[in-house]
This record gives structure tokens, sequence and C-alpha cells, in this order.
């Protein structure tokens, strides 16, 4: 390969240098043949010509015609003067092939003749027909793939090719010389024909060996793009190119005979004529790299696995080094701080320093905010670095890291919940987090791998407390699994969560799911089924399909016609936010506020004629008891947009116009939830009298309507779906 790569590199003094060694021994010519056609392609030939006339004239008097023809045979095609080239050609060519049987046939079908008329397209043909021998491998890029030549009929001027699975055909020689690319033994292609089973075992072990082959084909360079479609041809693409992409290029650039350079998906590598300092020259890539992210993403790469302590130290040289940028994103410095916290086994001080300080803020007054110190967990870039936190926030807090992490379990970002879940529950904080599993089930949306990591351990009895019945639990998880599964697609986090929650949920032949529904009644399990239709998992939708039908046709019967027909409030996402903003008012501003002042009133002595205490008193139980009343309210909220809305029927979400029988006018509502009507024009809560005599029922139908004023009679006039976003 050393001609080839210095021609590749344009190296034109050491190709010259080696070269004319190789004129005067007796070594082979196929990589100096490689390196020509190389030097074709790039148009470079003819500054070879002179040595080409040399070195066959030189094979020609050793008695190595067949060598010296096909160095004339490049010169023809590389533009070569004829008057010099074609006369000693032909010469060679009769010399080296003249007493084979099919000589006559190749030189009449190629035009190989002793006057060329057109000697650059004569040697082409000729060198593609002497390739078509029993046993050569070719290639057919228009569908037929990689097929052996099984005959060769000289007198019918066909071959006989068989493909891959056993099918033949013949080929009239003369087209075959215009459709099928002749392939090395050394080819991919080849490789997969011969033994798909050893080329598959050998891209899954001798990665860097299946990346020389690909890099060869293509003279000792080539992109990521031409390497992935290499792949591809044999049967690996998707995520098994991924797979083997990441670890090809992984140890290319630890290897010392590879140059890589771009990044992962616009790339290039290179085959090195001479062995290079590997740690050096990603050094180098590395330092003029200019995001922190690229290089985040190489040293992590790198790191896994590698064994070679000076690539080590390198790469966390670096990565130290661009980390102290200040001009980078912090989410990014930090994620550099945990892998250096990591590989050291001792904590960069600006990660100490940013950590501690985000430690010492006061929480917010708002509950539902994230605190200083669990927004950057949340803002790390990746799940590993957010896994990290766990270990990070026990060096920053000390003895106090667990009440932190109990205070604030919802808001660890999905990398870190179910490590720090674990390590909560090996600390001997069961009964925490069986508060924080109860707690969570009432909003299975607010923190799904939080939610998840308890569930685990709640759903094997670890976790003490009075939790909510089965029942509840599976609507709660339910809920969480449609939520995921209808907002997957474009959210890794969420397509994640999905398919662990279905593992976690179905998993074994005494599954979660069936033992949360085990006994439980058909007017349970039928109202679930609304939960189900927006959307689950398939395994889930199976396995809860099977519970479903197992149950008496009673819960068939229980079924509600209409998803709106059950005790679940429907309402708006915006509805939904604005009836938590109540309770979330309650809460922090008006309960507090009363609690001061049955604080103040007890402080005016004798309780007994003391009405600012009863009045006080009064209103707490007001407070307490609105508080319980919109807290069960939203447990059985459900949000309008998760419904899949029937066609041209008036239900919860959509706009209709009725026509008021008897006074002859058109009118105009949009039917919402009963959180939706404040302050909104022509929006009427699904439960009032007027929408819910119009539920159900089509345009053209009429309808007595019972409102507190009388009866109303009405035609529906259209119905369509109300643009919730709005």
């Amino acid at each position: 390969m050393s001609l080839i790569l210095l021609a590749a590199q344009e190296k034109w003094p050491e190709f010259d240098e080696r070269w004319s060694t190789l004129i005067s021994s007796d070594e082979p010519v196929e990589d100096l043949i490689g390196a020509l056609r190389l030097a074709l392609e790039k148009k470079r030939l003819a500054r070879c010509l002179p040595m080409m006339r040399e070195h066959a004239q030189s094979l020609v008097g050793r008695g190595r015609a067949a060598d010296a023809a096909r160095i004339f045979g490049l010169a023809v095609q590389g533009g070569g003067p004829p008057a010099e080239f074609a006369g000693p050609l032909f010469e060679a060519a009769a010399k080296a092939w003249g007493d084979e049987t099919w000589w006559e046939v190749y030189t009449r079908l190629s035009g190989l003749e002793a006057n060329l008329g057109d000697p650059r397209k004569a040697w082409i043909a000729f060198d593609r027909l002497m390739f078509f021998q029993v046993g050569r491998l070719v290639y057919h890029a228009g569908g037929w793939g990689t097929g052996e030549v099984k005959e060769v009929a000289l007198e019918a001027l066909d071959l006989q090719i068989q493909f891959t699975g056993g099918r033949k055909d013949r080929f009239p020689m003369q087209a075959a010389m215009e459709i099928f690319e002749p392939l090395p033994e050394s080819d991919l292609r080849s490789q997969h024909f011969r033994s798909p089973d050893a080329l598959r075992k050998k891209i899954k072990d001798e990665p860097l060996a299946v990346l020389r082959n690909v890099l060869e084909r293509h003279h000792g360079r080539a992109s990521t793009i031409s390497i992935k479609n290499a792949l591809a041809q044999v049967g690996v693409d998707g995520t098994a190119w991924n797979g083997w992409w990441r670890k090809a290029r992984k140890q290319a650039e630890s290897s010392e005979w590879f140059k890589v350079t771009g990044t992962p998906l616009r790339g290039d590598v290179q085959l090195l004529h001479n062995a290079m300092d590997a740690v050096a020259d990603l050094r180098r890539q590395l330092e003029n790299a200019t995001a922190l992210s690229d290089v985040l993403s190489r040293v992590r790469e790198q790191l896994t696995g590698n064994q070679d302590e000076r690539m080590r130290v390198m790469l966390l040289e670096v990565l130290e080094a661009k980390a102290t940028k200040t001009n980078e994103p912090l989410p990014l410095r930090m994620a550099a701080w945990l892998v250096l916290r990591e590989e050291r086994g001792t904590a960069p001080e600006p990660l100490l320093e940013t950590l501690r300080a985000a430690a010492a803020e006061p929480p917010p007054s708002d509950p539902g905010k994230t605190p200083a110190l669990w927004a950057h967990f949340q803002s790390l870039p990746g799940l590993r670095e957010q896994e990290r936190c766990v270990s990070a926030l026990q060096e920053v807090l000390g003895e106090g890291w667990a009440d932190e992490a109990v205070r604030n379990l919802q808001h660890a970002p999905a990398g870190m919940a179910r490590l720090l879940v674990d390590t909560l529950y090996s600390a001997g904080r069961a009964a925490d987090l069986g508060a924080a599993y109860k707690d969570l089930l009432a909003r299975p949306l607010r923190a799904p791998e939080v939610l998840l990591g308890l569930a685990r351990l709640g759903e094997s009895g670890k976790l003490p407390g009075d939790l909510p019945t089965p029942v509840q639990r599976a609507q709660a998880l339910l809920a969480l699994a449609s939520y995921l599964f209808v907002n997957r697609r474009g959210d890794a986090n969420n397509l994640r969560s999905n398919t662990r929650l279905a593992e976690f949920f179905t998993k074994g032949k005494d599954s979660v799911l069936r033992r949360l529904l085990h006994g439980a009644d058909p007017e349970a399990i039928a109202s679930l089924q609304r939960t189900v239709g927006r959307g689950v998992d398939e395994t889930i939708d199976n396995q809860f399909t099977d519970i479903y039908m197992r149950v008496t046709p009673a819960a068939m019967r229980a079924a509600p016609a209409n998803f709106w027909e059950n005790d679940r409030i429907y309402t708006t996402r915006k509805g939904l936010e604005r009836r938590k903003g109540e309770l979330h008012h309650l809460r922090e501003v008006k309960i507090p506020a009363n609690q001061d002042a049955i604080g103040r009133a007890a402080a005016m002595g004798d309780l007994s004629e003391n009405s600012e205490w009863e009045a006080a008193i009064e209103e707490q139980r007001n407070l307490t008891t609105r508080a319980a009343e919109i807290e069960g309210e939203l447990r059985r909220a459900v949000t309008i947009e998760d419904e899949i809305l029937p066609e041209g029927l008036v239900s919860p979400g959509t706009r209709v116009r009725y026509k008021d029988l008897g006074a002859g006018a058109v009118h105009e509502i949009t039917i919402l939830g009963p959180w939706d009507t404040d302050g909104a024009e022509h929006v009427v809560s699904y439960r009032a009298p007027l929408a819910a005599g119009l539920l159900g029922k089509r345009p053209g139908e009429k309808v007595q309507v019972q409102l507190p004023s009388g009866t109303l009679a009405i035609e529906v006039v259209g119905v369509e779906t109300h643009p919730l976003g709005e």
C-alpha cells in the first residue's frame, strides 16, 4: 500500500524514489498499478509517463510482458501519446497472452489490434474482459449485487454469473464489460459474498481491519459518507452502523496508522504511510476544536475502555483547559468538570464553588420552582453527567445531602432520578420515599423518571406508608404511560421513559399491571379503558386489553359510550394550570395569612369572647376544605388535548353553531371545561345545562334543552374541533 498512500497524499518525491527502487527489483507491481490508477483519477498521470515507459520496457526485458502490458495500458488510458505507447502495448499484450484460448475473441471484442484505432477504449475493454475468469467476483450496482463468474463461454460470447442467494443468469460479454464492476477479494462485498458469517464476526471484532479494507478500496482516504455507504452494501446500517462507526472511529483516533479529521458525521479517515504519534495528533485536533461540546464528546468516547495512560492523561488535560474558558456555556463546563471528577477521583475547585454557591441560595418562594442547585443538575446535557450529580451532591452537602434530596426529589433530572432514589433508599430514607411516592401518584406527570424509580421500590413492597389503592396506583401509572407515549416523538427523555415504564409495568407473568388490577371490579377496569384509549405503549395496551377482556361483560356495559360520561373533570391545559394556580394561592398565600390571623387573635387573650378568633377559625375551616376539594378535583382532571374527539359530534373541545328554533337566531359557543370559562367570551362548560343538552348531537339533530329559564328548542347547525392552543 505504500505507493498508493504516497500517491493519495501526493508525496511525489517520495513516490518517485520508492518507484525507482521498484524498477530495479523483481517485486510485484500490484501496489504500483493501484497507485497509477489513483494518479489517473487525480489527473496526475502525465507526470508519471516517463517512468512508466522506463519501467515497462525493463519488465519486457526481464520476461514480465504481462506486467509491462498493464503499465503500457494505463499510460494509454491516461492520455499517453499513442505513437509512443500503443505499439509497445500491443506487442507486450501479444507476448503475454497471445497463446491463451481467449486471445482472439477478446482482441476482436475489444479492438485491441496492431493498428489500434482507439487504444484507450480498446485497452479498457480488454482489461475488463481479462478479469472475467471463473471464480472472480463482480458487482452490479443496478440491483443484482455481488456475483461470481461461473462460466466463460467463448463461442457464445457470454458469461454465467451466480449471485447471492444462488440465482444464476447469463450476460453477453459486451454488456458485462459495461455493467459489472470487478471486485478484488479484499473488498468487503467480496468478503460478504464468500462468508457472511465470517465478515459479521470481523465487523464486530476487528473494526479497524474492516475500516482498512474500505480505505484501501478508496485508495487510502475516505469520507464518513463513503465509509457508511461501503458498510451499507454489506448490510450494516441504522443502529448497527452507528455502533460500529463509534467503535471504529475511536480505535482509528488511537491508532498510529490512521488519521481522523472532522466530526463523526462529516469527516475523513486516512491511512498513513508512516506511523504517527496518535496522542500528539489527537491533542492537536482537540486543542484546535472551537466548541467545548465537540471536545467533551470526543473525550468521553476515547475514555471509555481506553487503557493507554498517556492518552487518558492528555484527554483530561485538554478537557480541563477547554473548561476554563468562560465563554462556554456553564452546563457544558460543569459536564466537563464532572468527567474530570470521576476520572481523577477529586472534584475540580470550579465545580465545587459553583455547586456550593447554588446550594447557599435561598429556596424560591414558589415551591413549584426549581432551586438553583437542582436547576444546575437539570441543565446538564447528558444523562451520564446527570447521574454523576448524585455523588457530587453528597460531596458538596456532606451529611445534609439526604435531607436536601428528599425535599427536592421532584426536581431531579431524568439521568439522576433512579440512582438518587436507590441511594436514598440505601441511606435509610424509605419512609420519605414512601411519602414522595404517594405525592407523585397524585401528580404523575410532574417527574416521570422519579415516579418510575419510586414505583420500582413501592410495587415491590419496600416503601412503608399509606399508599393509594392498587387501582388508583394503576390509574396514575397508566396516565403517565399515556402522557409519555403521546409525547414521545421529538423528546428523547419521554421516549426513554416510555420504554422503561412499559417494561416495568408489563414484565413477567405476574406483572405489576396484573397485580394492581387483580380483583378490581368491572366498573373500575372500564374507567381505565379511557386512559388506555388515549394511547399507550403496545405492550401495555396488549396486556391491559387481555385484562379487560377477561372481566365479565358487565365491564363492557359499564363503559361509557362517550369519553365525558364519567366522574372525570375535562379541561384544557390552560384551565388545568389556572386551577392549580388557585390551589397554589390557597396554600401559599391565603392559608398562611389565615394562620397569621389566628396567631394575632390568640394574642388578644380570652378566646371565649374573641370574635376575631372565631372568624379566623371559621375561615381556616373554609380554606382547608376548599383546598381539599380542589386537590380532589385535580386528581380527577383530564386534559381535553389528550382525548381523541369524535368527528362531527358535539363534545368537550368543540365549537358549536346552533339555531334557536323559537327565535330563529343562530348562535355559536365553544364547549370546554368548567375551569376554562373565566373571562372567556362564548365559552361554556360542558357541565352547564346548555352544553350538556347538546353533547353527543350531530349537525341536523334537534333537541329540547332544559335551562333554568325554561325549555329551549335547538337545532345543531355545525360542529368543528376548537383549536385548543388559541
